[in-house]
C-alpha cells in the first residue's frame, strides 16, 4: 500500500533480475573449494543441493547455511592462530573534500546497471560488447576522478567495485569466441570444445585489457 499497490485488486509488477555469476565453483559440504583456503557460497558456488540441473546456488537460504558452515570451518582451522596486532595509522584524506555531487554516484550506478543488462545479458554480440566496453571505460574514468578528489563513502566504494566487476565481465566475454551455457554470442553461436573447453581464469591479458594490473 505504501507504494500505491493494493494487492487485493492490483497486479504486482515483476521485473527480471540479472545473474552474472552463475555457479560452477564446486564446493564440499563446508563450502571448501579444491584450492586450500578458498571458500565459496551463494550464486558463484555449485553445491549440488538443488540437484544436477541447477548450476548456480542462488538460493538465499543456501547462501545463509553455507556462509555459516564456512565460518565454522574457518574457526576450526585458525582457532589456534594468535592474531598479530597491526598498527593502522589514522586515515589522511589529504586534499579531498566533501562531495556536493552525489547525483554522480547514483546516476553512474544506474547507467552501469542498464548498460550491462542491455549489452552484456544472456544474448550478446561483438558489437554490443564493444559498445559496453567503451561506455563502461568512460564511466570508470569519471569514477576514478571522483574517487581521488572527494572523501570516500560506502556508496562510492560500491560504485567503484561495480565498475571494476563490469569491466572484468566484459573483458572475459570479448575473449570467448563461442557460445556455451548461459553465454550466447550472436557472432559465435556454436560451441568450440577444441579451443574453449577449459576453465576461464582471470589472466594478465584480461587485467591488461581493463588497465587494472594492480587488482
Amino acid at each position: 500500500m505504501d507504494f500505491g499497490i493494493d494487492m487485493a485488486k492490483d497486479p504486482i509488477p515483476v521485473a527480471p533480475a540479472a545473474h552474472y555469476q552463475c555457479g560452477g565453483v564446486l564446493v564440499n559440504g563446508a563450502g571448501e573449494t579444491n584450492i586450500e583456503g578458498l571458500f565459496a557460497c551463494g550464486e558463484i558456488s555449485c553445491t549440488g543441493l538443488h540437484g544436477a540441473n541447477r548450476l548456480a546456488s542462488n538460493s538465499l537460504l543456501e547462501a545463509l547455511v553455507f556462509s555459516h558452515r564456512i565460518f565454522e570451518k574457518i574457526e576450526t582451522l585458525y582457532q589456534s592462530v594468535e592474531p598479530v596486532p597491526i598498527p593502522i595509522p589514522a586515515w589522511d584524506p589529504k586534499d579531498a573534500t566533501e562531495s556536493d555531487e552525489l547525483v554522480m554516484v547514483s546516476h553512474n550506478w544506474d547507467e552501469i546497471r542498464r548498460c550491462m543488462a542491455n549489452y552484456v545479458g544472456i544474448v550478446r554480440s561483438n558489437k554490443r560488447l564493444d559498445r559496453a566496453k567503451r561506455r563502461i571505460d568512460f564511466i570508470s574514468k569519471e569514477i576514478d576522478e571522483y574517487y581521488w578528489n572527494f572523501k570516500i563513502t560506502a556508496e562510492l566504494l560500491e560504485l567503484r567495485n561495480i565498475a571494476i566487476v563490469a569491466r572484468l565481465i566484459i573483458a572475459s566475454s570479448r575473449l570467448r569466441k563461442e557460445s556455451r551455457g548461459l553465454h550466447f554470442n550472436l557472432d559465435y553461436p556454436d560451441r568450440d570444445d577444441v579451443n574453449f573447453r577449459h576453465d576461464t581464469i582471470l589472466t594478465k591479458a584480461i587485467l591488461r585489457e581493463i588497465n587494472q594490473e594492480n587488482i
